[in-house]
């Protein structure tokens, strides 16, 4: 790729070009995707548990392929170069985060913060109990604390606003597992669009007020001779449990 400022090309990518020009010794030059990717993965070596991303991601990411890349790929690159994760999701320019007075700035939310805030946001609005509402932060924060969870409710609401920094990312696991979804809902495109399939499905049957019995009898409408004849020992096998269960 050429040596041009990527201007034009999104916050982020713009950021990263900067590390790659100015993060590495003096005479050496500046680092390239696969030594970034090198380095990625000799820091999650030594660090278990510690993200990596590839060559070509950091490419696509440079470029501006990628205007929106996922957390953990941030989290990588932030490892490579010794910055903190805010340093890609500030809206303002990290070296100016305080004032000529030496009062710190409010922060706002940048673009890559307001969507995790929107994937989180949706998991409230669809994923209750039948017959209330959504959850409040609140409860959310007082569930999770149950559970062993070191978060509260100010927390989350920080979260569901977009407003927040590096250290809160340990909380997006544990609301994952609060609302049953993998915690790559949060930081992978592809895994958030096959979750955000599942939950119009639940606001789908929610509007309808279809319960488990019209489910059932819905997609047995849907097959085949074949497949019915196949089903058949199923149903017997799960009508004797119930039975025997009620017994």
């Amino acid at each position: 790729m050429g040596e041009s400022t990527p201007g034009g090309r999104g916050l982020i990518a713009e950021r990263l070009d900067t590390l790659i020009r100015a993060g590495h010794a003096a005479g050496g030059g500046p680092l390239s995707e696969r030594e970034i990717a090198r380095i990625s993965r000799e820091h999650a070596k030594a660090h278990p548990g510690a993200p990596t991303v590839s060559h070509q991601t950091v490419a696509n990411i440079r470029d501006g392929v990628v205007r929106n890349p996922g957390v953990d790929s941030l989290r990588a690159l932030a490892n490579v170069f010794g910055v903190k994760l805010g340093y890609f999701l500030e809206e303002e320019d990290p070296a100016a985060q305080h004032s000529e007075g030496g009062a710190e700035r409010p922060t706002l939310p940048s673009s890559a913060a307001l969507n995790l805030a929107a994937r989180l946001n949706r998991l409230f609005e669809t994923i209750h109990p039948k017959g209330r509402g959504a959850y409040s932060s609140r409860e959310v924060a007082e569930a999770l604390v149950e559970r062993g969870g070191n978060i509260n409710e100010s927390q989350v609401e920080r979260l569901r606003k977009g407003m927040w920094d590096s250290t809160s990312y340990e909380h997006f696991e544990a609301l994952a597992s609060f609302f049953g979804v993998p915690v790559a809902y949060f930081t992978n495109d592809g895994v958030a669009a096959q979750v955000s399939v599942d939950l119009d499905l639940v606001d789908a049957l929610k509007a309808q007020d279809v319960g488990p019995r019209q489910i059932a009898l819905r997609a047995v409408a849907d097959l085949d001779d074949e497949a019915l004849q196949a089903l058949v020992p199923v149903i017997e096998h799960l009508r004797q449990a119930s039975n025997r269960q009620r017994m």
